[in-house]
């Protein structure tokens, strides 16, 4: 049996413990078991062993689970609103259809919700509906009863931002569900089809 000579120094019983321990855990298939080995050598070299601080995009996000400060949460909730207040009512005013704000508020009310809280995502969509009646229906810049359609459009963010990060969260297990159900509903192969 030939012996596998390597330039580093020998390995120490701690590490071929370790080694022995890795090993155990590769898939049977020898192919599948160098892919592994291969993935872990990128892994250690991309990762471990990079020198310096690693760009932005290749950092571990941050996990913020409640509670966090909620300082930059809320900063960062009303400064995209601030955002994308003024491009919506330009939309507004240039398409003369209100709904046109619709694909611009409700995003950013889910996205709030995803990534800082439900509650945010809810603030966006109050602040939505009273930009809209503010800015948007006349007369500009006073404060009217709310009519039917803002109602429809605070019911719409709120809702976004209620469910989506829900449906987010048990993306996974909706998505077998689904395509369980489909399997289900399928017809089995050979089977005739109804009519």
């Amino acid at each position: 049996m030939k012996t596998l000579m390597s330039s580093r120094p020998r390995s120490s019983e701690a590490n071929r413990h370790l080694a022995l321990q890795l090993a155990i855990q590769l898939p049977d298939s020898t192919d599948d078991a160098r892919q592994v080995v291969d993935e872990l050598a990128v892994l250690l070299e991309s990762y471990m062993t990079q020198p310096g601080p690693r760009p932005l995009w290749e950092r571990q996000v941050m996990a913020l689970d409640p509670p966090y400060r909620a300082g930059p949460a809320l900063f960062w909730t009303v400064a995209l609103f601030l955002l994308t207040m003024p491009i919506v009512t330009a939309l507004v005013a240039l398409v003369g259809v209100q709904a046109v704000e619709i694909p611009f508020m409700m995003p950013l009310a889910a996205g709030c919700s995803i990534v800082f809280g439900r509650r945010y995502g809810v603030l966006v969509g109050a602040l939505a509906a009273l930009a809209h009646n503010l800015l948007i229906v006349p007369p500009a810049l006073e404060l009217s009863m709310p009519t039917a359609l803002e109602l429809v459009f605070g019911g719409c963010y709120a809702g976004a931002a209620i469910v989506v990060p829900t449906i987010a969260k048990h993306a996974a297990a909706l998505r077998a569900a689904a395509m369980s159900a489909c399997v289900r509903l399928a017809p089995a192969p050979g089977s005739p089809s109804p009519g």
